[in-house]
């Protein structure tokens, strides 16, 4: 066996056959962000606008990278948020300057509210921070994706994409034509689809380490992107017009997931987990769409449930972000959403899949992200109301992710590769992982703030 071979292998082995983590650990580490927050918003008054991304970068950043590393167990986790948390509520509250908020007559609070373009960035930023950390030792493993069933804290990436996404879309003002809904989404389905196929060329051509249980064998969370969005083009086009006071979309979304669950249940789990690569009888023969779906269940099955997923985030952005109540209705859809996924994993007893990416895994993926993004909404609009009701700025590393999130995903995965090709991972020193991890974070930021430069 070549040393090429054999490094190919221990790679592909280090990030597979994982179990996961636990639902509360991985919520523990996510409420970084609000209380990062908390303290940035406490300080901010206390620093002048040149000190501003310093102070960022060491409580809202860096929290993020070192709760992804074996760095801190669990107690330590537990000390990290506590010691945050005690220094930003007994540190005094104090008015920000008037350069330090945004001017309400040029910023629409409702139409992009603060906390969901917070959220949105901080949830690039550790998606960022993972796909690099997993290929050292420093990452724990129990935050790997799951192999099978389980809560896996990189389950989550793709789902709370696929979410966010739905957030943002149901703030879109309405009486958009369908031609401009149509361009808009080949517009954003080109590139992905383009990204998805250079995706698939450069890991066969490069032999770069793949985890074949995530999507498949050709398949990639790109191609899942894509389809999303054209089944999203083709609904929007051809559903029902039944009035705005009836959640046809959340509706449809239920209906299918309940459908799709009843064949995971019945046999289409252990398909997905343990079924032949290839349906033909002789695997010299050529390739027929049987054996493509074979080799790819698990990225065509597991669109259904993101297509589900997106049109529920939709929903639940129309009933919460655009109403006034809310707070209010933030807090009892994450509850109820809790409630149900608790209802289906202890009662039930349906594990919770990311592969077949079931039922339960999507009530969590929408809980989970609800939960973070209600702690956030608490801590901006508790600043606004501090601050004479001017909405506060958000910080600018998150600011210039936000604004840039597409270039971000897509450099975070070409320097994932460079690192992966030129650096040996697996034996790497946590030290080293550490610097790596940070000079890499550097660099995707500062494209991030060129680009908005340039942008702007």
């Amino acid at each position: 066996m070549s040393d090429q071979l054999r490094k190919y292998q221990d790679k592909e082995a280090f990030v597979s056959g994982h179990s996961g983590s636990t639902l509360h650990e991985i919520l523990l580490m996510c409420t970084v962000i609000p209380i990062g927050l908390q303290l940035y918003y406490k300080l901010l008054p206390f620093v002048d606008s040149k000190q501003k991304i310093f102070l960022e970068f060491a409580v809202l950043i860096l929290p993020m990278v070192v709760v992804q590393t074996s760095w801190l167990d669990d107690i330590g986790n537990v000390m990290l948020l506590v010691s945050m948390m005690t220094v930003a509520y007994i540190l005094p509250a104090k008015k920000v300057n008037a350069n330090q908020v945004k001017d309400p007559s040029s910023y629409d609070e409702l139409k992009r509210p603060s906390f969901l373009s917070i959220h949105r960035s901080s949830v690039y930023l550790l998606t960022t921070i993972a796909i690099l950390a997993v290929d050292f030792p420093i990452f724990p493993r129990k935050y790997c994706k799951t192999e099978t069933c389980g809560y896996g804290w990189m389950d989550l990436g793709a789902a709370s994409f696929v979410i966010i996404g739905g957030w943002t879309s149901s703030l879109s003002p309405p009486g958009i034509s369908s031609h401009s809904v149509v361009n808009k989404s080949i517009k954003k389905c080109a590139p992905l689809l383009l990204l998805g196929v250079i995706r698939l060329l450069t890991n066969k051509r490069l032999e770069y380490q793949e985890h074949v249980s995530e999507y498949g064998v050709h398949w990639n969370f790109f191609f899942t992107l894509c389809f999303m969005e054209l089944f999203v083009v083709v609904w929007r086009r051809f559903k029902p017009n039944l009035g705005s006071g009836v959640p046809l979309d959340g509706i449809v979304a239920t209906a299918t997931m309940i459908t799709y669950q009843m064949y995971l249940s019945s046999g289409g789990q252990d398909f997905i987990e343990n079924g032949e690569r290839r349906c033909t009888a002789k695997y010299n023969e050529a390739w027929t769409m049987c054996d493509v779906f074979y080799a790819n269940r698990e990225g065509i099955l597991g669109s259904v449930g993101y297509v589900c997923v997106r049109l529920l985030s939709e929903e639940i952005g129309r009933f919460c972000l655009t109403s006034a109540s809310r707070h209010q209705n933030l807090v009892v859809s994450t509850l109820l959403l809790w409630v149900v996924h608790l209802v289906f994993t202890v009662l039930l007893q349906v594990p919770t899949s990311r592969r077949t990416t079931n039922l339960p895994f999507i009530l969590w993926a929408l809980a989970h992200n609800m939960t973070i993004l209600s702690l956030i909404e608490y801590v901006t609009t508790s600043f606004t109301l501090a601050n004479d009701n001017k909405p506060p700025t958000i910080p600018c590393i998150l600011n210039a992710v936000n604004r840039n999130g597409l270039a971000v995903f897509l450099v975070s995965n070409i320097l994932t590769g460079l690192v992966n090709l030129t650096v040996d991972t697996l034996h790497a020193s946590n030290g080293k992982a550490m610097g790596i991890l940070s000079m890499y974070l550097a660099a995707v930021c500062g494209i991030a703030f060129f680009l908005d430069k340039l942008i702007i």
